[in-house]
């Protein structure tokens, strides 16, 4: 809440810093009277697996003064918070969640800054991720193509700091601009600040819960620069120089062939719901040994082919790999099942599923994994309600 010191009233300033907090307060007020606080709100139709329980209460917000009533109503009722993006990367416990549901709807697509060589574009948090994208690539800004076709919102790529086909959101995110619970205020925050690693940062980590995203500064390139070191990708355009919309045009393509995309897919999924795992270059060896001595040297040398290996020396490991590996890739509980073209990807197959079956089924991947090469698997959902 505003504090106000007296003693500034006192001299030329008085009349300025009157009308100041007059319009504040009038502001204030309008966006309270329009605030509109729902009760028992279904989740499940807000979230791309269709899985999950009420809200006890709901609204949306798209601006300072709605998070600051948002917070101020969670307060007065002791209520949990949980900040909603497009619910594709999120699992609701079958009873729901007891507390406030903010659902962030603004919008606005900015170029702030502009040069021969580079854009600095302010999209956004509501924004649709995929259209952004679609966006830039239209005007020729290189630096998050390979990022196509990934649903959600635009906030929620800091928050998990998406990362596709060589890409990561992390690096080329200039500054995010957020409201912080603590003070009321909004507050830019530089990339350093973020704290992004893989699928993290410190909006999933350290810092959740403190602040809502309202809007996300891109520094893109527009010079050519593209990214083709993976596999699917470096196969596809070997030898040639594909422009930006070939590029766009081509993840789609890849990721439909392997990704059910959540928003249009016939089974309600969450996109990828296991992590890939992360090693150095010895523990990847001592992985590959154990392949070999339980499945023979071909599968070792399969799976070899698939590790991606980065500069600094870390070493991605398919975790749909493994699971083939241990013949997971069929498994089903309950309505939910693994996706056999994309183990990755569980899906809500009868429409019926429960988020229980969702879990238990997570649960007996990632002990076979443990049991079987002593690695632990993580999820990438949000889990809201248990």
């Amino acid at each position: 809440m505003m504090s106000i010191d007296r003693g500034s009233f006192v001299g030329t300033n008085c009349k300025l810093r009157f009308n100041y907090i007059f319009n504040y307060v009038i502001q204030k007020f309008w966006y309270t009277l329009n605030m509109n606080f729902q009760e028992s709100v279904p989740l499940a139709p807000l979230t791309t697996f269709k899985i999950g329980g009420p809200a006890k209460y709901f609204c949306k917000v798209k601006d300072q003064f709605d998070a600051l009533e948002a917070f101020e109503f969670a307060k007065a009722r002791n209520l949990p918070i949980f900040i909603l993006g497009g619910g594709s990367n999120l699992l609701v416990s079958d009873k729901g969640f007891n507390g406030l549901v903010i659902k962030v709807v603004n919008k606005g697509i900015e170029v702030i800054k502009e040069s021969n060589t580079e854009v600095l574009l302010k999209a956004a948090s509501g924004e649709n991720w995929d259209e952004l994208v679609k966006f830039c690539a239209g005007n020729g800004w290189w630096g998050i193509e390979n990022l196509s076709h990934i649903p959600g919102s635009t906030g929620a790529v800091a928050v998990q700091n998406v990362g596709a086909y060589g890409q990561e959101a992390g690096n080329v995110i200039e500054s995010v601009a957020v409201f912080d619970r603590q003070t009321g205020q909004i507050l830019t925050l530089n990339n350093s600040d973020c704290g992004f690693a893989y699928r993290k940062s410190i909006f999933n980590g350290e810092k959740k819960g403190q602040y809502i995203i309202f809007y996300i500064y891109f520094r893109l390139s527009k010079t050519p620069k593209p990214v083709l070191s993976y596999r699917d990708m470096a196969t596809r355009f070997s030898g040639q120089q594909p422009s930006l919309i070939e590029i766009r045009q081509a993840i789609i393509e890849i990721r439909n062939k392997k990704y059910p995309f959540p928003v249009e897919a016939k089974n309600g999924n969450a996109g990828s719901f296991f992590k890939n795992i992360v090693l150095d270059e010895a523990a990847s060896k001592t992985l590959l040994g154990k392949v070999e001595n339980r499945f023979g040297l071909e599968a070792k040398d399969a799976l070899q082919k698939k590790l991606f290996v980065s500069n600094n020396g870390v070493v991605k490991v398919p975790t749909a790999a493994l699971m083939e590996l241990l013949g997971l890739k069929n498994l089903s509980i309950g309505g939910a099942k693994i996706k056999p073209s994309q183990p990755l990807v569980i899906i809500n197959e009868t429409g019926s599923a429960t988020a229980s079956d969702v879990l238990d089924l997570a649960k007996k991947v990632i002990g076979s994994i443990e049991k079987s090469f002593e690695l632990r698997v993580e999820i990438e959902p949000n889990l809201l309600g248990f």
